[in-house]
């Protein structure tokens, strides 16, 4: 199982890279959804890292995150303790399939993994699709994964701020639209510094 996901993990990161934008168009076209938009979301997420796993220690016990900080200092897997969660920076496969087992295994109530950060909180909805855990390592499964979830937040909204809001998670005093935003201007307007709103829309 775990050489079978890491051959295809390599092969999905090697497809991310060479094959610039194929995935991401893919995805987009799937769902309805615009790729450049997929793309600022992962920028805020994960900054194209598909390895990074958060755990949310504002949602576990004080057991649960002492426990979660001992087994990542000792074997000595990166990682930054920020205002709400724990970044966890696997720096190869074996370790983030490790981190995502001890999560799942002992019932972290959230943790985000990979390159769009989808939350265990799908798990049940993932199952029924056949995707584990473990395979959303793999870049083309998550931005998959990730272009539905965000497709399903547009149908339930009808309005960028709030469907893209919903895919973080909470809708209202979240700075989170304002940051996909400015990835996006990054995207459209590189050599400018730009005041404009932008508006996206489901395709």
């Amino acid at each position: 199982m775990i050489k079978n996901l890491l051959i295809f993990f390599v092969l999905s990161l090697i497809h991310l890279h060479a094959n610039t934008g194929s995935l991401w168009n893919k995805a987009g076209e799937a769902f309805g959804i615009d790729p450049r938009l997929l793309y600022a979301i992962a920028s805020v997420e994960s900054n194209h890292r598909p390895l990074s796993v958060s755990a949310n220690y504002k949602k576990m016990s004080s057991y649960q995150k002492q426990r979660l900080l001992a087994m990542l200092s000792a074997k000595g897997i990166p990682h930054i303790t920020m205002t709400k969660v724990i970044s966890i920076e696997n720096r190869n496969l074996a370790e983030a399939l490790e981190v995502i087992t001890f999560l799942d295994y002992h019932r972290y109530p959230s943790f985000d993994i990979g390159l769009m950060q989808v939350n265990n909180i799908h798990k049940e909805r993932l199952q029924k699709e056949g995707i584990t855990l473990h395979q959303l390592l793999m870049p083309a499964t998550n931005l998959k994964v990730a272009a539905e979830i965000l497709a399903d937040c547009y149908k339930r909204h009808r309005n960028n701020r709030k469907a893209i809001n919903a895919y973080n998670g909470k809708l209202y005093g979240n700075p989170y639209y304002s940051k996909v935003e400015n990835e996006l201007k990054k995207l459209l307007f590189p050599h400018e510094k730009s005041n404009k709103r932008l508006f996206y829309q489901i395709l």
